[in-house]
């Protein structure tokens, strides 16, 4: 594998003696961590060492890695209850950073830079990083945590449509996420019956998700479930997610195993969906599953996806004994409009205030942190949803370019369904591109493109979706080739 063409340098045909050293040494100093700091860590480590050496590979493991770390992400947190556990998906992004920089010094092509999305991000991120010096910033530390809230996934779509070359690779992606979805939801739909004592064993830092639950009419308490994640609403943005694209992968793979595979997780995640007590979600997948039907061009075969939703949602309402449906009943407009509408309306008069904002990270990641410990002015107000935040923190240009980047995204990725001749292909662009329309539909609630594994699932869904025309038409030119024959290649004498 090391010697493979496309390989960089550094890594090819290596000193199997120094390769062999490096393992014994690596080998003692995981024992000596497993002795002094306990195996927990050894393990992630590993983890993290072996993505590291395959993500300087190929860039697909540097993907599948970070899928892995942020679907886990809020059970490692409380373990490593340090400041730098808030960067363990950080690594995994600078690894794809890193290997496709490299790629492209190296000349390989980059057809992202090409794409609709280009200019609007570049712009974005120009515009944020002058944001730095805004003088109503309260310190530089703030404004460098402030760019990477707003900053830090979009690299994942420029990565993720460069390497996602074939419908192999697409959906070998999303049956990893898939995976991974089924594992925590199961997960959660236990939290949700025995509660969170077994992780207080663990570390005292899970009880902070004791405090999230939300009482019935009757006035008995319901626990709001996690997974593994940081946050009940995070769970039920990424169970939302993955079961509008594992319907997608249902009705387009070919394989048996990964329809069996994206079968088994829709009703799975959807339960897990309903259990997180998360209102915006579910508002979020409705409008996702609409944009579903409206897209799907395989009718017949969207029935049984039908079923399995039905089916998800009809075991949520059994299993908590109506708790759900109560729950989703508070989902009312004037609810959701109040939510919706008071941040955007603080942000916006901010904006008239301060043209320009009054500097990026109000409130977001590393920010609130500070600012719950003193560390920034508490007269500047949190704002919850980042439509809001965008006025607050970027000003009205900001806040166009930010809307303008995710206008741009959804343009790119509805030309491209519409170039799809394949129903199966176009039934999976249906699919990513409602669980896309999730994620924004999160912006008027919460930081829904700032917070993993949302965020980078919008990114990868996008790439996804503008990538599957060029990878139906390498497909059409290879089965010409092969109806053709070998007379059909021409040679230079």
């Amino acid at each position: 594998m090391l010697g493979e063409p496309g390989v960089p340098v550094y890594l090819r045909t290596p000193s199997r003696v120094l390769i062999s050293i490096a393992a014994m040494v690596f080998g003692c100093l995981m024992v000596y961590l497993g002795a002094q700091q306990g195996w927990t860590l050894v393990l992630v480590t590993c983890f993290a060492v072996a993505m590291t050496i395959l993500a300087l590979v190929r860039t697909e493991y540097a993907i599948l890695g970070l899928i892995i770390m942020a679907n886990f992400d809020g059970f490692l947190k409380p373990l490593f209850d340090t400041r730098f556990s808030l960067f363990f998906k950080d690594y995994f992004v600078l690894l794809a950073v890193v290997r496709w920089t490299w790629g492209l010094f190296s000349g390989e092509d980059r057809p992202s830079f090409r794409t609709v999305v280009a200019v609007p991000a570049l712009l974005f991120t120009g515009y944020v990083l002058a944001e730095v010096a805004n003088p109503n910033a309260r310190s530089v530390l703030q404004s460098v945590a402030g760019v990477r809230a707003w900053l830090i996934w979009i690299p994942v779509f420029f990565i993720a449509y460069d390497y996602l070359t074939t419908r192999e690779a697409i959906e070998r992606l999303w049956i990893v996420a898939t995976v991974c979805s089924i594992v925590v939801a199961a997960y959660g739909i236990v939290q949700f019956f025995i509660g969170f004592e077994h992780l207080y064993k663990l570390s005292s830092s899970f009880e902070y998700y004791s405090k999230m639950g939300y009482f019935l009419e009757s006035g008995s308490r319901v626990n709001r479930v996690f997974g593994t994640m940081v946050s009940p609403g995070v769970f039920g943005t990424a169970m939302g997610f993955m079961a509008l694209v594992a319907c997608g992968l249902f009705l387009s793979t070919r394989s048996r195993v990964r329809r069996i595979i994206a079968g088994v997780a829709v009703p799975i995640v959807v339960i897990g969906l309903f259990f997180s007590g998360s209102r915006s979600a579910v508002i979020g997948a409705a409008l996702g599953l609409i944009v579903l039907f409206a897209l799907c061009r395989r009718p017949l075969v969207l029935m049984v996806g039908l079923v399995l939703l039905a089916g998800g949602i009809w075991q949520s309402m059994r299993l908590s004994e109506g708790a759900v449906g109560e729950r989703m009943a508070t989902a009312t407009w004037e609810y959701s409009s109040n939510r919706a509408l008071k941040p955007l309306v603080a942000g916006y008069n901010i904006a008239l205030r301060h043209p320009f904002g009054l500097g990026v990270a109000s409130g977001t990641g590393v920010a609130r942190v500070m600012r719950d410990r003193g560390l920034k002015d508490s007269s500047t107000p949190f704002l919850e949803n980042d439509l809001g935040r965008a006025f607050g923190e970027l000003g009205v240009p900001g806040a166009i370019l930010y809307l303008g980047l995710v206008f741009c995204a959804f343009y790119g990725a509805g030309t491209a369904w519409v170039r799809i001749r394949a129903p199966e292909l176009a039934a999976l662009s249906a699919g990513v591109i409602g669980a896309a329309i999730l994620v924004a539909a999160g912006l008027a609630t919460g930081a829904s493109l700032y917070l993993a594994p949302g965020a980078p699932y919008f990114w990868l869904a996008i790439a996804t979706a503008m990538r599957l025309p060029d990878v139906m038409r390498a497909r059409a030119v290879s089965d010409d080739m092969a109806l053709a024959g070998p007379e059909a290649v021409s040679t230079t004498p």
